[in-house]
């Protein structure tokens, strides 16, 4: 059976143009069909590590169109923002009478002050020492990944050192493998060690007292006590001298591998160490980048416009703010006998509470520090939103992917590279455990057990009607996403008016 093709993020991305191009379709059955695709996606193991730019690609579309939406707006100086805020998060998190029950969460949070202000300038005091800070850890941290890399280039060249020593050890190998790598070794010798000393090495004897055959004889003959044992056709002088390289060769050969495995077992260790000082110093490094993320000022007025809402002569600023609270639908929600009913898919009512505050801060010494009061126009938007478990899924991760994208391009990008081969290195080898059998036992059979036996048998179908769980029909999942969709509009309305009600505004 052929292996289905994954998708790049290219392609991902053309076949999103392809369902928008199509004209037949309507607005509204184009962004199901997009969302359709993309969980189709998020939900095949094959897609994994595509997961973040699936979550980006699909988190505005469920967004895109909310089922409820409602507005208020007002102005006044003399209000805090603070209390609109906790009010807000107290109603939805709280359980009724006091509340509406919703599991809350906040989303994004961003702000913008004008350069004038003192607000301005403590945040960019606050932002610059953040910074600065995680600058420093990143010096160290390439700095160690310098050593590492050098490292592993290191333990490579030992690897293929070791791997003659390795192949003559290996009785799996034939011996005319072997003896090719006896060769390399007898080589490796030649070159490096034997060439040091000068006229007395091999290649010199050959080459000026006319030794022809020494180097011949070298390669031919492994031991010393083979020189007399084998009939080779050589003068008493060469096989002096013969001897005398091969007892050289031997010991270097004893040595030079001890030394090599030895320092190779060293850099191993030491490469695991350099390997936990990064990961040390990646987790002191990224709470400085994340706070320097969240102090970072964003433009909420759109990419390549200018905020109007900021003057840079005044001392003001905007600030925006989402919290979101969801309520799960369950299928005894849509009815009571619905309670035993398995289902592969949940559903959820989404209440997305937008806050815009145009705020003009005002300056507040304590004990604690300076402090600010804002207070300004209030901007509130009410979303609803109704999704199953993969929307909400790529609701919630929305917020930290945008938080990571940074630690991302600083850390992640540099450590994917290197930790495979680091952890090939650092790995702990697998030890071979033998399998023990469990020592037979005296089994006492039970003489009702047949007995017993032929009841269960049939009062098996019985129990099965009335107490097994069954598998959710096509039906039970368009009911429970209708539920929910009421359930989505009436929750976001209820906000909307118990806002409305408790602040003195007209309500219905």
């Amino acid at each position: 059976m052929a292996e289905k093709e994954v998708l790049s993020v290219e392609d991902i991305k053309k076949n999103l143009k392809d369902i928008d191009s199509k004209k037949e379709l309507s607005d509204s059955d184009k962004l199901e069909g997009k969302k359709k695709f993309l969980k189709e996606l998020i939900a095949d193991e094959n897609y994994k590590d595509k997961k973040k730019e699936l979550v980006k690609e699909l988190t505005p579309l469920i967004l895109k169109k909310p089922i409820a939406n409602y507005n208020l707006i007002y102005d006044s100086l003399s209000e805090g923002l603070e209390p609109i805020y906790f009010w807000t998060l107290d109603t939805m998190r709280d359980s009724p009478p006091a509340g509406i029950g919703l599991e809350v969460w906040k989303g994004t949070e961003e702000f913008e002050a004008s350069v004038t202000s003192g607000y301005f300038g403590e945040i960019g005091q606050r932002s610059t020492l953040m910074q600065q800070k995680a600058m420093e850890y990143l010096g160290t941290i390439n700095n160690i990944i310098k050593s590492v890399l050098n490292l592993i280039y290191d333990l490579k060249e030992f690897e293929i050192k070791l791997k003659p020593y390795d192949e003559l050890k290996d009785s799996s190998l034939s011996e005319e493998k072997k003896r090719s790598a006896l060769y390399a070794l007898k080589g490796i010798w030649m070159d490096q060690v034997d060439s040091r000393k000068g006229r007395g090495s091999i290649n010199m004897l050959v080459q000026d007292l006319q030794f022809v055959t020494l180097r011949d004889a070298f390669f031919y003959i492994e031991k010393p006590e083979d020189i007399e044992s084998k009939k080779v056709d050589l003068n008493d002088r060469v096989k002096r001298i013969l001897k005398i390289k091969l007892e050289e060769f031997n010991i270097w050969k004893e040595y030079s591998e001890k030394e090599i495995r030895k320092r190779y077992e060293i850099e191993k260790t030491y490469l695991k160490s350099q390997y936990g000082t990064i990961k040390l110093y990646t987790s002191w490094l990224k709470p400085y980048l994340i706070a320097a993320q969240k102090l970072k000022m964003r433009n909420m007025s759109g990419k390549g416009l200018i905020n109007p809402n900021i003057i840079n002569a005044f001392s003001n600023m905007e600030i925006e703010i989402k919290l979101y609270g969801r309520k799960e639908i369950k299928p005894e929600d849509v009815h009571q006998s619905f309670r035993d009913i398995i289902i592969d898919t949940k559903y959820y009512a989404i209440t997305e509470i937008i806050m815009k505050f145009r705020s003009v801060p005002s300056a507040l010494s304590g004990q604690g520090g300076r402090q600010y009061i804002h207070s300004g126009r209030t901007d509130l938007i009410f979303n609803g939103y109704a999704v199953d478990n993969i929307e909400l899924e790529a609701i919630e991760a929305m917020e930290l992917y945008e938080d990571l994208d940074l630690i991302e391009s600083f850390i992640n990008i540099s450590l994917e590279q290197l930790e495979k081969e680091i952890i090939e290195y650092t790995k702990e080898p697998v030890k071979e455990e033998s399998v023990k059998k469990p020592k037979s036992k005296t089994v006492i059979e039970n003489p009702f057990k047949g007995l017993f036996e032929g009841f269960l048998e049939i009062y098996k179908p019985i129990s099965e009607t009335f107490v097994k769980k069954k598998k959710g029909h096509e039906i039970v999942y368009e009911e429970l996403a209708s539920i929910t969709k009421k359930k989505t509009e009436s929750q976001t309305y209820l906000m909307y008016n118990l806002y409305k009600r408790t602040h003195g505004m007209l309500n219905v």
